[in-house]
C-alpha cells in the first residue's frame, strides 16, 4: 500500500493506494504548514500523524503496511524545513518516504515526465520548476519577506490595508470602503477594527469564511474597474512574472516552449478569466514568448501519486 499527501496551508488531502496506485480511500485533514501553526513542526507531526492514523485505523492497516510516502507540503521552503519534515515522518514510523514543497506536485500531475513550471497561488503564493534534467527550483512562499503576492492571504491582508488607511487613517468613505463594509456586514470604524481578530485566524470556519467573501469582493471589483484594486492586482501579475521569469533562466530548459501550469485556488477557482489574461499578457511580455500557459486539470495530489509511480519504476 502507499499514500499519497498534499500538505496545504488550510486543508490536506491524504489518499491510500493499492499495489496499482489505485485510490481506496481518501481522507481530508487540516492545515500542515509549520508557519500557520501555533507550535509549527511539533503541530505538523501530531497534526499528520492523526490524520494517518485516522486513514489508516479505518482500513485496518499500521504504518507498517504503508510501502512508500510521497507527499508536497505548504512551507517546506528551505533545506532546514526540509529536514523537519524528514524527521516528522521517520518520527511517525515510516521507513521509506519522500517530501517536498507542495509546488512541485502540479507538475508531476500535469506532465507524467515531470517537467516545467508550476504558479500556485492559494493561501499563499509560490513558484515551483524543474527542468528536463531534473534540476529543482521553488521561488517565493516568504510572504512578505520574499515580496510575495497573489496567494488568498495577502489579497484579504492587502484589502484590509487599503480600507484601513481610507477609513481609519484619512476618514474617508471610497467606493472600496462602500462596499468592504457592506460584504462583511460592518457598520462602523469599531466593528472593522475588531473585525481584524478573525481575519488574522487561518484555522477555523469563520475565517475562512471572512476570507472568501473578501477575496471575492477583490475579483468583483477589479472586473469593474475598480482603481484601487487594479493596483493590487498589477502588483499579483508583476510578481508573477518575474518570479516565473527568474524560475526559468535558473534552469536548463532545452524545449522551445516551456509549460506553465496555473494551480491552487485563487487561480482556478477564484480569479476571473479578466485577472487570468492580465497575468498570461504579463507573462509573455516579461518572458518573450517563452511559455505555454495552461490551468491545471488535475488534483496536486495526483502528483504525489505520479511520484510513487516514478519511484517503483525505477526501483
Amino acid at each position: 500500500m502507499y499514500i499519497a499527501i498534499d500538505g496545504g496551508g488550510t486543508k490536506t488531502e491524504y489518499l491510500l493506494l493499492d499495489k496499482n496506485f489505485q485510490v481506496t480511500d481518501r481522507y481530508l485533514g487540516g492545515c500542515l504548514n509549520h508557519d500557520f501553526l501555533g507550535k509549527g513542526w511539533e503541530d505538523v507531526q501530531r497534526l499528520l500523524r492523526d490524520s494517518l492514523d485516522a486513514l489508516l485505523g479505518r482500513n485496518s492497516l499500521t504504518i507498517s503496511d504503508i510501502q512508500d510516502v510521497a507527499g508536497g507540503i505548504s512551507g517546506l521552503d528551505t533545506s532546514e524545513d526540509q529536514k523537519h519534515m524528514d524527521a516528522c515522518f521517520s518520527r511517525i514510523g515510516f521507513s521509506r518516504f519522500l517530501a517536498m514543497n507542495d509546488g512541485y506536485l502540479p507538475i508531476w500531475a500535469e506532465n507524467p515526465a515531470g517537467w516545467g513550471v508550476s504558479l500556485n497561488c492559494g493561501t499563499g503564493m509560490c513558484c515551483a520548476a524543474i527542468d528536463e534534467l531534473g534540476n529543482k527550483i521553488k521561488l517565493a512562499g516568504m510572504d512578505e519577506w520574499s515580496g510575495d503576492a497573489g496567494g488568498g492571504n495577502w489579497i484579504v491582508m492587502h484589502m484590509y490595508r487599503k480600507v484601513y488607511e481610507d477609513l481609519i487613517l484619512k476618514n474617508s468613505r471610497t467606493p472600496l470602503v462602500e462596499a468592504y463594509m457592506e460584504r462583511l456586514s460592518l457598520s462602523g470604524k469599531e466593528d472593522f477594527i475588531n473585525s481584524w481578530a478573525a481575519l488574522k485566524s487561518v484555522d477555523d470556519p469563520e475565517s475562512r469564511e471572512l476570507h472568501q467573501k473578501i477575496i471575492q469582493l477583490f475579483f468583483a471589483l477589479f472586473q469593474r474597474y475598480n482603481p484601487e484594486t487594479e493596483v493590487l492586482a498589477n502588483r499579483m501579475v508583476k510578481c508573477a512574472a518575474y518570479t516565473i521569469d527568474a524560475a526559468v533562466r535558473n534552469l536548463q530548459f532545452s524545449h522551445e516552449k516551456i509549460p506553465v501550469y496555473f494551480s491552487g485556488s485563487i487561480l482556478t477557482k477564484a480569479a476571473p478569466e479578466e485577472y487570468l489574461s492580465l497575468l498570461r499578457k504579463s507573462l509573455g511580455c516579461i518572458c518573450q514568448g517563452k511559455l505555454d500557459v495552461k490551468m491545471c486539470d488535475r488534483r496536486p495530489v495526483e502528483g504525489a501519486v505520479q511520484m510513487l509511480r516514478m519511484r517503483k519504476n525505477i526501483e
